[in-house]
């Protein structure tokens, strides 16, 4: 697949500790980058190996820029984000151990708990609002407290707002496009910068309606896109920007340790992944079809009592659903239904140990490259045959 992938994007040679002295027209490399900030209206980007390295990058960027921390006027590096963010969740503190930086959580979000919240999710939480960042970045709030250290910060030592679209561990919502200008423009009137966890980028755009990447990135500093995840590539990403941010992210890229002497088979991967899916209405047809499927389950009379979707309805092309039914009970059924159908409904769950909730387990439901050839039928009858192996394994039947 990648020798194919090779011809086709013409790529003849390894590229070299990421082609930095390379002319542009002669690295395959160059010239994907150059392709991608292209694409997403930005001045340049910068390939990386992970997103966890190219978000601490920005990072660690933005914060060395901020007025207070150039300035010597404060200690504290910090930034602010949503409380389900891939940093708090899933970089074993990153952050704080490697960049030595604050995170600053956005909403009402005091009693915030991680490891509650990897437990038993937060079914109908809301994405980060404009009101949310108002608040943080109000110079009258003297309350700000960091998630990690609880630590006494003020507005100014915020260097970075980051904002993921869409929200992934909320199944997929979107902040409001009107309110995504809002901070874009309270960012810039305090000295803020305005990052965007990308991971899901194109479904993000797709989900606004957007009539290019470029609309979706427009309003944001910085940009950092996946392309492992709904392009389905090997592994990558991508951290874009102006051309002065770019040029010190290479610099820190090498300090961190990712660039490699060669990253060609993640690149043309990435590369291939990104020419085939990111075209005409790809990533709008899978979340019409995930629309289409939800709104005919959650009619379903036999469905519809075992299951909620998270939200009601898919503003892009994932969602997460809550079942009433114990994990157990819920393997069952998947596995009665694959063995009588042939149809797998599910591919993974989650318990939920929170006895105050109606919800015993929860899943995560995306379309992708392969289960977009499935049929809508095929998707209703699975689980209208889940449903009732559960009711008769619940019922004891």
């Amino acid at each position: 697949t990648l020798s194919k992938a090779c011809k086709t994007l013409e790529v003849e040679s390894f590229d070299v500790y990421g082609d930095y002295q390379s002319n542009p027209q002669q690295s395959y490399l160059r010239q994907f980058e150059a392709e991608v900030a292209s694409r997403f209206g930005k001045e340049d980007a910068v390939f990386c190996l992970s997103g966890g390295m190219a978000q601490s990058i920005a990072l660690m960027i933005h914060a060395k820029s901020h007025p207070n921390t150039s300035n010597g006027r404060s200690d504290v590096r910090a930034f602010a984000c949503h409380p389900t963010s891939h940093l708090l969740l899933h970089e074993n503190d990153a952050y704080s151990e490697l960049l030595g930086m604050e995170a600053l959580l956005t909403g009402n979000a005091k009693d915030f708990d991680v490891e509650n919240f990897k437990r038993c999710g937060y079914f109908g939480m809301a994405p980060m609002s404009l009101s949310d960042v108002k608040e943080i970045l109000s110079p009258d709030n003297n309350t700000l407290v960091t998630y990690t250290t609880q630590t006494s910060i003020t507005c100014n030592d915020v260097s970075t707002l980051m904002l993921e679209l869409p929200h992934r561990e909320i199944g997929g919502k979107l902040t409001p496009w009107d309110e995504v200008h809002g901070m874009s423009a309270l960012c810039k009137e305090k000295g803020v910068k305005f990052h965007c966890d990308g991971a899901r980028i194109f479904e993000a755009s797709a989900g606004y309606g957007h009539e290019s990447l470029a609309q979706t990135a427009e309003p944001f500093d910085s940009v950092y896109i996946s392309f492992y995840k709904g392009v389905g590539a090997i592994s990558g990403a991508m951290l874009l920007g102006n051309s002065e941010f770019i040029d010190e992210a290479r610099v820190w890229l090498r300090r961190f340790g990712g660039n490699l002497y060669s990253v060609m088979p993640y690149a043309v991967s990435s590369w291939d992944g990104f020419r085939k899916n990111c075209i005409d209405d790809v990533f709008a047809d899978r979340r019409r079809k995930l629309a289409r499927v939800i709104d005919e389950l959650t009619a379903d009379s036999d469905v519809q009592p075992i299951v909620q979707f998270d939200p009601a309805i898919p503003e892009t092309s994932m969602i997460h659903g809550y079942l009433k039914a114990p994990l157990d009970d819920c393997k069952r059924a998947l596995l009665a239904t694959e063995q009588s159908t042939g149809i797998r409904v599910l591919t993974r769950l989650s318990k939920i140990n929170d006895e105050e909730s109606s919800f015993r387990c929860r899943f995560e439901w995306s379309i992708g490259t392969s289960n977009v050839l499935i049929e809508d039928k095929d998707y209703i009858l699975g689980w209208q045959k889940f449903s009732k192996a559960l009711d008769s394994i619940v019922s004891g039947q």
